[in-house]
């Protein structure tokens, strides 16, 4: 007699427990809206944070692997003991990132029978030969990779050479209610000290590399000046603000870009702006480009990646060549020229976003994604 089917669909995710990763906030808030009816969940937090916990929902399981550095031995350690936590509980799913400790996670479920392996792309990764061939051999025991956007999908599939069946975009969302309530606009420039009538831009991306555009919209600042008193603020805090502080300076901008660091008030932030810019040289699907979106600004982004699967130029928002200058200072002139232009353009960016790019649409499907793979492996009563 063969056993019977579970009752709930025991998941197990393994996330960086950290508020400036987006990647894994990203998992964790699809997570949340799991049906708990259908779905048990187990969080594998591979660092400690407190913090965290505040914001992981009481009826999910947490296991901390307390790992004090994600390098070297480290690694072996983890993989080691997931291989024996794995076979010590009857998961039925893992879920997890697609970076190292994902491919240590995969591997480990893959040898200890886990029935559904899952890995999720945020981005264009990279591939050397070495990760290459291990990610092409981790596909053989992962049923299913999710991509944030058809891009990110495109990119894995010419990269890796994956089954197309097997690669399915799950667009990034946002919380929509979290967004729109903030503290009023001419309360927020007062805090800022920014007056009412200054044009201010804003991006929000960590400093930790140049890949968001940083150097570029510094200097289309400078040139948008020339004709407009634009100012900036750089929201996000990383090991490149020196650096990037040191470009401004050299542009005589210091006193017209604001750097504020990470901040937990972004929908504050995002009522006190005019424009938001992005100018990445590479994006998967930008949670802040949502986020300002769904605050009704009009946006000017780089034309790469899953960006333009977002926003339709001159329909929801502006799109530019990457690490174009000249077109990203020519964009910012025109909102800051034609005001009919930047409100039409916000107003139509804010019903995209409401329309298609809710975590509650993440929730569900994820939730169909879940139901489906149980039912093709038979764990489903």
């Amino acid at each position: 007699m063969s056993p019977s089917p579970p009752k709930k669909i025991n998941v197990f995710a393994v996330i960086n427990p950290e508020r400036t990763s987006g990647a894994d906030m990203m998992l964790l808030d699809a997570l949340r809206r799991l049906n708990r009816d259908r779905f048990r969940i187990t969080l594998g937090l591979l660092t400690s944070n407190s913090q965290m916990h505040d914001s992981i929902p009481s009826d999910m399981a947490v296991k901390e692997f307390r790992m004090r550095h994600l390098n070297g031995i480290a690694w072996l350690r983890f993989f080691l003991y997931l291989c024996w936590y794995l076979a010590s509980n009857k998961f039925h799913l893992l879920h997890v990132n697609s970076y190292v400790p994902g491919n240590y996670a995969r591997l480990a479920a893959w040898l200890t029978g886990v029935p559904i392996i899952i890995d999720y792309w945020h981005g264009f990764t990279r591939f050397n030969q070495k990760r290459r061939f291990i990610c092409r051999l981790l596909e053989r025991g992962t049923d299913l990779s999710l991509a944030v956007s058809e891009g990110v999908r495109q990119h894995l599939l010419q990269q890796l050479n994956l089954s197309p069946s097997k690669v399915q975009v799950l667009y990034n969302g946002i919380d929509l209610p979290y967004i729109h309530h903030h503290r009023n606009r001419s309360e927020m420039r007062r805090v800022l000290g920014i007056s009412a009538d200054e044009p201010v831009v804003g991006v929000v991306a960590r400093l930790d590399h140049w890949a968001k555009g940083h150097g570029e919209l510094f200097q289309a600042l400078a040139r948008v000046r020339t004709r407009y008193p634009l100012r900036c603020l750089v929201i996000g805090g990383g090991r490149r603000q020196p650096e990037m502080a040191a470009l401004v300076q050299d542009l005589s901008l210091t006193p017209f870009v604001d750097f504020l660091g990470h901040r937990d008030d972004i929908p504050d932030l995002l009522a006190a702006l005019d424009i938001f810019a992005l100018p990445s040289h590479s994006e998967g699907i930008s949670r802040s480009l949502l986020e300002a979106m769904a605050a009704g600004l009009p946006v000017v982004v780089s034309a790469v990646g899953g960006s333009p699967e977002v926003v339709q130029h001159e329909i929801n928002g502006l799109l530019v060549p990457v690490k174009d200058v000249a077109a990203l200072a020519n964009a910012l002139i025109r909102l800051l020229s034609d005001p009919a232009l930047a409100e039409r353009l916000g107003l139509a960016a804010s019903r995209r976003v409401a329309a298609n790019f809710s975590l509650e649409r993440v929730g569900q499907e994820l939730n169909e994604i879940y139901l489906e793979l149980a039912n093709q492996k038979h764990l489903l009563g």
